[in-house]
């Protein structure tokens, strides 16, 4: 009897997230602005390495950069997703996604559809069209991993409600389902390393040091951001794990090998130019924290307002809070990464839709709402659980209007194109006066 409804258990979680899979996917398809800029090319590049088996895009009537070889600064370039690396032209940005995506290119090519036009040039219809697909795809991925994650420790309700709050609360929607961003696959390989995690502390499932340590090093490879998972999460394993660390530190070790192999034929470098720590400075590095953080264009507390109810309930119930040890992890995560976004040249993040540079750290945010409404359920008295919940879906509410104008209203995406100088000007990021998320709803300043 118990295994028969063990099994009608495991068939109901199955058919919602297939329903979870089918309804994520029709809103992030449905949705119609596209954020095609950094990863232009980033498909041209998985069809070179389908068809002509090399990373150099020479086969490829595409745009020369100026500078011959790395630019100490991307903007140099007249084309600046292309660089020049052991005399040819190829992606600058992170490859991992190119190689990543070659499965759903594959099967594109295989139908017609492509990214390169007959004469060999960018389609760049051809390439919106599969970013866009692609993406909607991995997002509509995430959520399920979210639910599983989220149903590790909470009811089925309260799983689909993290769900498809963090699939139309985040920047799932306004950036990672928009193009096939960096982050795209980043979040997705991020989502199943932090369930993977979950899943041994809460059900003593196996974490298995191979899986781990094969996450944590695409995590890395998808974005250089990704470094500091390979330390928090190794420091995890040493301390919590430790009969699996050496198995771990082998299988990373052999996949940060492969990587410097990579790059060394690619770039000639050890590792690729876009993962150079080069372009730091901490001079205004307080100003741009504040501006990631607070400010109405990129402010991470803007556009996600829900992110403060996990990190208040985490705070509020931590005497209760169980797996204390990925609480700190997921802290250990999100702080670093908003000091290493604010003290990067470009942390205002360019051509895109609020807090991007943030969409990184979402699953962490994940974990951290899972814990804390895991710890109000079992230990919060009836009426402060009832107030807390009220404001939680408040913020929650407030963070699918935004992030749903990102995706749905082509405002704001004009509004970021208005403002040029940007980089220069930073101050345009903190005018209240017409915040990005209400362009289109209220009239811009004259001046």
């Amino acid at each position: 009897m118990a295994e028969s409804l063990q099994r009608d258990d495991g068939g109901r979680i199955i058919r919602l997230q297939v329903i979870l899979f089918l309804f994520s996917l029709a809103v992030f398809l449905a949705a119609p602005v596209i954020q095609a800029s950094d990863s232009r090319y980033t498909i041209l590049l998985s069809e070179c390495l389908l068809h002509h088996h090399t990373f150099a895009l020479d086969t490829y009537s595409v745009p020369q950069p100026h500078i011959p070889e790395f630019p100490d600064s991307f903007k140099e370039a007249s084309v600046y997703q292309l660089i020049r690396a052991r005399g040819h032209t190829t992606y600058y940005y992170p490859q991992a996604g190119s190689i990543l995506s070659l499965p759903f290119v594959a099967v594109a090519n295989a139908f017609g559809l492509s990214a390169a036009t007959p004469a060999g040039a960018l389609d760049f219809r051809g390439e919106v069209i599969l970013e866009r697909t692609i993406a909607s795809l991995l997002m509509a991925t995430l959520t399920c991993v979210i639910f599983h994650m989220a149903s590790i420790m909470l009811p089925t309700q309260w799983s689909l409600v993290v769900a498809l709050g963090a699939a139309l609360g985040t920047q799932i929607l306004s950036t990672a389902s928009r193009g096939l961003w960096s982050q795209t696959w980043q979040i997705l390989v991020l989502g199943a390393l932090v369930d993977a995690l979950l899943s041994h502390e809460h059900r003593g499932t196996r974490a298995h040091p191979l899986w781990i340590a094969t996450l944590v090093a695409w995590v890395y490879f998808t974005r250089p951001t990704g470094s500091i998972a390979i330390v928090t999460v190794s420091i995890y394993v040493f301390l919590f794990l430790r009969e699996n660390f050496i198995t771990y530190a082998a299988a990373l070790t052999v996949w940060l090998a492969g990587f410097v192999g990579y790059s060394w034929s690619v770039f000639g470098t050890t590792i690729p130019p876009y993962f150079f720590a080069n372009r730091f400075k901490f001079d205004g590095a307080a100003v741009a924290l504040f501006g990631n953080l607070a400010s109405p264009a990129r402010g991470l507390f803007v556009y996600v307002p829900a992110v403060l109810f996990a990190i208040y309930l985490v705070a509020r119930y931590w005497p209760t809070l169980e797996h204390k040890r990925l609480a700190i992890l997921g802290f250990a995560n999100i702080g670093p990464h908003a000091i290493v976004i604010s003290t990067h040249r470009g942390w205002w993040a360019g051509l895109c839709y609020g807090a991007r540079l943030f969409t990184d750290v979402m699953p962490w945010f994940v974990l951290l709402a899972i814990l804390g409404l895991d710890a109000m359920r079992r230990t919060g008295d009836i009426r402060s659980r009832r107030m807390e919940l009220a404001a939680g879906f408040l913020l929650l509410a407030i963070s699918v209007a935004i992030n749903a104008r990102g995706a749905f209203s082509f405002a704001g995406m004009d509004w970021v194109e208005e403002k040029p100088l940007v980089g220069q000007y930073p101050a345009q990021i903190f005018d209240w006066r017409y915040p990005q998320f209400m362009a289109g709803l209220i009239a811009p300043p004259k001046d």
